[in-house]
């Protein structure tokens, strides 16, 4: 990447970033990032182990996951814990309808953010169009990058 892209999306990154702070404030309902992507991972899959939700987060210990979860549970409200019944050793973590509205509400200010700056720097049409299949692209590269993360290392 070259000098000048890097702190352009740096740069970028940022100001949304600051942009976002000052929207949210110290809003007790305001999400972490953690958090924010704990709670999309159980919209996406309703029902998941710490351990499944711990495998996406290949450097962070399945403690500081559990953590984070446990205070979207007891002091947002936001996911509930079962734990199963045929193997206590397992905790089943959902997301209640309390959470879906808190990541609902975090994903659409971070739709209108981006919205309003898509507005307020005039793109054409065809600008759009061209960060869409950027955006598609990095996607899928990710996609199979995290996916590659995810796998267990093979034996020789």
């Amino acid at each position: 990447m070259s000098p000048e892209l890097e702190k352009v999306i740096h740069d970028l990154t940022l100001r949304m970033l600051l942009i976002r702070a000052i929207q949210e404030g110290d809003s007790p309902s305001s999400l972490t990032e953690r958090e924010a992507l704990i709670l999309q991972q159980l919209l996406e899959r309703p029902q998941m182990t710490i351990s499944e939700i711990a495998e996406s987060w290949p450097n962070v210990s399945e403690s500081t996951i559990s953590m984070t979860i446990t205070r979207l549970w007891r002091e947002k409200g936001y996911v509930s814990k079962i734990i199963k019944p045929d193997n206590q050793r397992v905790t089943l973590v959902q997301i209640t309808d309390k959470g879906k509205t808190a990541i609902q509400k975090h994903l659409a200010q971070q739709a209108e953010r981006y919205n309003t700056l898509f507005q307020a720097i005039n793109a054409t049409a065809e600008e759009k169009e061209m960060l869409i299949r950027i955006c598609r692209r990095g996607i899928e590269y990710l996609d199979t990058h995290l996916a590659q993360m995810q796998k267990p290392p093979a034996k020789p």
